[in-house]
């Protein structure tokens, strides 16, 4: 019997993850994550974590010849154009846009200890969205896939769908460049977007639903492993320790189970509120240790599962 697992994600893509929902009025946010980055690895390197950084590709790129040289020929063409990213005005270099642009922290990680490279497609691609093809995904993760191995050398094998657009018949394509497990998302509870946000928040401070045992299982081919809780960012006090709780008690569940518990966030979401945020980190990385203690918990990335 295999032992309890941990397992963290990070969904990095900077501006790329927001620019169709906050625009410019996120940026604090961003660059704040550029400061989480290093502060986060330095906890999971002192806490022996594994760790899987989901990286959208347009990060890997150094300047703007980059940009151009590995920009797929099938561009996504969503019927709503405001979630095309190539209508992103970028600058130069990351010198001179820290918003568009992370060579050097994809490097940071790389050479942190224990820490896996993976994509979170080249464009952040929204897989369920209406207008966008097969093929045009294809091209995406052609070109992600391609700039990994050429700036870091990275031959990658998991994969995160951005915003969990999680389209199954999409599965074929990360099997053709050799991708072999996914996050994949727990089904809706309600027919209403509205209802099932509301749902979602709610039961990240109260127990609105039981948790349940989380293994990996098999679509077309790869391996899928749910996300059971994203970490969302310091608010308030009081929400905030509700929040911890749960994640505790759920780490603990799984612990005693011998299940896998699967934490989530982007690095933008400690962008402000940093300290807050990173003592939020080392409580639940307090509490990982006392689990490996008591019941053999390991710390693994996507791609050990």
């Amino acid at each position: 019997m295999q032992n309890p697992r941990l397992i963290i994600s990070l969904d990095f893509e900077l501006h790329w993850g927001v620019f169709d929902t906050y625009g410019e009025s996120y940026n604090d946010n961003i660059i704040g994550a550029r400061v989480a980055i290093p502060k986060i690895l330095a906890l999971f390197k002192k806490y022996n974590i594994h760790a899987t950084w989901a990286i959208v590709g347009f990060l890997f790129n150094e300047d703007k010849n980059d940009y151009a040289r590995y920009k797929p020929i099938l561009k996504p063409l969503y019927n709503d154009q405001k979630l095309n990213s190539y209508d992103c005005t970028i600058g130069e270099n990351e010198d001179s846009d820290k918003i568009h642009y992370a060579h050097s922290l994809i490097k940071l990680i790389q050479e942190c200890p224990n820490q896996e490279l993976a994509s979170h497609s080249y464009s952040h691609y929204y897989c369920q969205a209406e207008g966008q093809t097969i093929e045009q995904f294809d091209d995406d993760i052609k070109s992600a896939v391609s700039i990994a191995k050429d700036k870091f050398s990275l031959d990658l094998n998991s994969f995160v769908f951005p915003k969990n657009q999680v389209n199954y018949e999409y599965l074929e394509v990360l099997k053709k460049y050799s991708f072999s497990i996914f996050r994949d998302s727990h089904p809706a509870k309600f027919e209403s977007v509205f209802f099932e946000r509301a749902f979602r928040l709610i039961n990240t401070f109260f127990k609105l639903s039981k948790y349940s045992l989380n293994t990996s299982n098999e679509h077309h081919g790869l391996k899928a492993i749910k996300g059971d809780r994203f970490l969302r960012p310091y608010t308030f006090p009081f929400l905030n320790y509700l929040m911890i709780r749960r994640v505790k008690n759920e780490m603990t569940f799984a612990a005693k189970n011998n299940s896998i518990y699967h934490l989530w966030w982007h690095p933008h979401n400690f962008g402000k509120n940093l300290d807050k945020n990173l003592n939020n980190l080392v409580e639940i990385l307090l509490k990982y240790k006392d689990l490996q203690k008591k019941y053999n918990m390991d710390s693994v990335s996507m791609r050990d599962i």
